[in-house]
């Protein structure tokens, strides 16, 4: 009697469990914006550090491997990217700032010529996916278009 029991609690919790989890709704995609660009040399590779802001939408933390990207800038070039692995909790933000290169885009003094405004803001599409450490769907693909400062500067 005591194995029917215990065998019939089990099911109950198993089935707890799963209709719990089937009611969690699907983790989504990141939201990713360059807040910042700064060109920091105008030798061959072009060299950039790049701020991203990383907004989790989620109701649960997003504990990612990494986050591959391509930074497209005013249609003149891109940069590849990808980040660390990193948590990003439920409903948080985190900044992260990468130095990154490229010999795709085009000369410095071209990037300029495309800048708006006094705050020189330059167009960019930034699109990829995050690649997660565990559940059903690893991966989530993002995409968005925007405006961020360019700065330049003569570090090397």
């Amino acid at each position: 009697m005591r194995i029917v029991i215990a065998l019939v609690v089990l099911a109950f919790v198993s089935g707890a469990t799963a209709a719990s989890a089937a009611k969690r709704p699907p983790l989504v995609a990141p939201r990713v914006v360059v807040q910042s660009i700064q060109a920091l040399s105008s030798t061959t590779p072009q060299r950039f550090r790049v701020t991203l802001l990383i907004d989790n939408i989620n109701t649960e933390p997003l504990v990612m491997r990494n986050l591959e990207f391509k930074l497209r800038l005013s249609n003149e070039g891109i940069i590849d990217g990808a980040t660390p692995p990193m948590t990003v909790e439920a409903l948080d933000q985190k900044q992260l700032t990468l130095e990154l290169s490229s010999e795709i885009v085009s000369s410095l003094s071209r990037l300029l010529s495309f800048v708006e405004g006094p705050d020189n803001l330059l167009s960019y599409e930034i699109y990829g996916r995050v690649n997660l450490q565990r559940g059903l769907n690893r991966e989530l693909a993002f995409g968005i278009t925007g405006r961020a400062p360019l700065t330049t500067t003569t570090e090397h």
